[in-house]
């Protein structure tokens, strides 16, 4: 076969073409794997971690409101940032992406237009920015909750993170306090790790009563026993002393050095 003649820029053309055409497989491989939330469910549905894949009651499905709307900086590019480094689920990083799409609930005084406030909770959102609160502290399970009977919305636990358990009920429950069973969540669904003994069974129940485990390696020892002290004194933790002391021989066998 004869190779046409043709002149040196067109040659450098038809190169680059052939080039890109090489590049498309890589950067389509790239952008799924940065961008595509059915990759992220490779590792975080499939049961061997915290199920995270849970589709939320609040937002729309993964085609609308994905990964990186979420967990990467700005909501996401191309290719954020790299494979490592690129997403968090910092507290920080949420927030900043939740006010992205809700800018409006720095100003926001009442609870008109919520859609799942069937207990009728007051709750300035406007107030609670001016004390540099961040969404996520509250709305941690917007998304993502490892109830078995999950709500996406904040728990009374998180309000006690900062505000004393001696308030009067009719403070956030102008209707006055709904039913105990109401606010009293179920476990939380764990990866399926047979629990070594009795005291890492009490630390699954009990620490999952009102929210979704943390792992035991997210503290060290020290502040794990901090983090314990505070939440059994928690309204409604209903921790004993026996099993305070059971979940913290636990932790300290299993924390960061």
């Amino acid at each position: 076969m004869k190779i046409p003649k043709l002149s040196k820029p067109v040659w450098v053309l038809i190169g680059i073409g052939i080039l890109v055409l090489a590049m498309l497989p890589m950067l389509g491989l790239a952008h799924f794997t940065t961008t595509n939330p059915r990759f992220c469910l490779t590792c975080h549905g499939t049961g061997e971690t915290a199920d995270v894949g849970q589709k939320s009651q609040v937002h729309p499905d993964y085609g609308k409101v994905g990964c990186l709307d979420c967990h990467a900086k700005d909501g996401g590019h191309f290719i954020t940032n790299g494979y490592r480094g690129g997403y968090e689920a910092e507290p920080e990083r949420v927030s900043e992406n939740c006010v992205r799409c809700h800018e409006n609930m720095k100003q926001k005084t009442d609870t008109q237009g919520f859609k799942f406030n069937v207990l009728n909770i007051r709750f300035p959102h406007d107030k609670h920015f001016t004390f540099d609160v961040q969404c996520a502290d509250c709305h941690r399970n917007i998304a993502h909750d490892l109830n078995i009977e999950p709500t996406n919305r904040p728990r009374m636990s998180y309000c006690f993170q900062c505000h004393p358990s001696t308030d009067p009920c009719e403070k956030c429950h102008p209707d006055g306090p709904p039913a105990e069973e109401a606010y009293i969540p179920p476990p939380a669904r764990t990866p399926e790790t047979p629990s070594a003994d009795v005291a890492q069974a009490t630390f699954e129940v009990k620490c999952s009563k009102c929210h979704a485990l943390y792992p035991p390696t997210f503290y060290n020892k020290e502040q794990w026993a901090t983090t314990v002290e505070n939440m059994s004194s928690l309204t409604g933790a209903n921790i004993s002393a026996e099993d305070k002391a059971l979940i913290i021989s636990y932790l300290d066998t299993v924390a960061q050095p």
